[in-house]
C-alpha cells in the first residue's frame, strides 16, 4: 500500500512502488489522502482546537488551500502516472487507485483489517508535517500503525530487493521481524541477507550473544543466503555508516523497540539521519506488531 499526501515527486514513487510488488509478486494499493486533522497538527506542532499562535491560522489556511488543490488534481496525475509507467514497463500487477479525504491512520487500519498482510509503503518527505523541514514524525506513524513500514527516498524511482540489511540488537522480536521479511519477500529471487550488530565492547559475554544469535538465526531462517557482519563504534549510526560506505545494499531493515538498544536511533533527528542521509529504502518493524 502505497501512502500519498503530496504530488512531489509522486511518479517517482509511484514508479517505485510498481517495481516493488513486480519484484515480490504483490498486489499494490496506491492511496492519496487529504488529512485535515494531520495539516492542522503539521502548521502548529500540536492538537487542532489548542492555543492560537499569532499567525497560525493564516498559515494553515494558505497550507489548506495548497493540499486541496495538489489533492483534486491528484487522481488524475496518478491514473497518468501509472499509464506512463506500463507503456514503458508492461507488467502482470494488479492494482488499485484511491484518494480519500480521511484519517490516514483509519485508510491503513481498514485495509490492513481487510488484507491482513499490508506493507506500507511511504516517502520520505511530506508536505505538512513539520512544514520547516519537510520531514514526517515517522516514529508517531510507526508506533500506530499495524503493519511494517517502508520508508522509500522520494527521488527513487526502481530499486531491487535481493540484498537486505537487518541492524539487530538482540531483541526477542528480530527472529519474528527477519521470518516475516522472508515471508514478505518470497516473490523474488536470490536474496542475501546480511545481519549487522554493533558490539560497544569486545568482551566474553558480548561475543557470546553475537555467537548464539547467529545460531538462532541459522536454526530459524530461511530462503535468503546468510551472512554476519558485526561492528565495534560507539554507536548504531557510525557503525552503519561505516559499514554501507563500502557495501552495496539495497534495503536497511530495522526493528523499532519501545525500549533498548535501538530506542535513541529513532529519536527525531536520528530518524531523520538513517531516513534520509543513507539515501536507502528502510524497512521498519515495530514490536507490539509482530505475532
Amino acid at each position: 500500500m502505497l501512502l500519498l499526501d503530496t504530488r512531489k515527486n509522486m511518479e517517482n514513487l509511484i514508479c517505485s512502488a510498481f517495481s516493488l510488488s513486480n519484484q515480490l509478486k504483490r498486489k499494490l494499493k496506491i492511496v492519496y489522502v487529504l488529512d485535515i486533522h494531520w495539516v492542522g497538527t503539521g502548521v502548529t506542532g500540536g492538537e487542532l482546537g489548542g492555543p492560537t499562535v499569532p499567525g497560525i491560522s493564516e498559515t494553515y489556511m494558505v497550507v489548506e488551500k495548497s493540499i486541496r488543490k495538489d489533492f483534486e488534481q491528484a487522481e488524475s496525475e496518478m491514473r497518468k502516472t501509472v499509464a506512463k509507467y506500463f507503456e514503458k514497463y508492461p507488467q502482470n500487477v494488479h492494482y488499485e487507485i484511491e484518494v480519500a479525504e480521511a484519517n490516514r491512520l483509519d485508510v491503513v487500519s481498514k485495509t490492513v483489517k481487510r488484507e491482513e498482510d499490508v506493507l506500507l509503503l511511504m516517502s520520505n518527505y511530506n508536505t505538512y508535517s513539520g512544514l520547516s523541514t519537510g520531514t514526517i514524525n515517522y516514529p508517531n506513524i510507526i508506533d500506530k500503525v499495524p503493519c511494517p513500514v517502508l520508508i522509500i527516498p522520494d527521488r527513487t524511482q526502481a530499486f531491487s530487493l535481493n540484498n537486505y540489511l537487518y541492524a539487530t540488537a538482540f531483541h526477542a522480536e528480530d527472529l519474528k521481524a527477519i521470518k516475516h521479511l522472508s515471508e514478505t519477500t518470497a516473490g523474488a529471487d536470490g536474496k542475501n541477507l546480511t545481519i549487522f550488530h554493533n558490539m560497544e565492547t569486545l568482551d566474553f559475554e558480548s561475543k557470546l550473544k553475537w555467537i548464539g544469535f547467529k545460531t538462532l538465526v541459522k536454526d530459524s531462517v530461511s530462503g535468503f543466503h546468510l551472512k554476519f557482519e558485526h561492528a565495534n563504534e560507539k554507536n548504531v549510526r557510525d557503525a552503519l555508516k561505516k559499514y554501507l560506505t563500502n557495501e552495496s545494499l539495497d534495503v536497511i531493515v530495522i526493528l523499532k523497540e519501545k525500549k533498548g538498544f535501538f530506542e535513541d536511533l529513532f529519536s527525531s533527528s536520528e530518524t531523520h539521519y538513517v531516513l534520509t542521509h543513507f539515501d536507502k529504502p528502510v524497512l521498519i518493524y515495530h514490536e507490539e506488531n509482530l505475532k
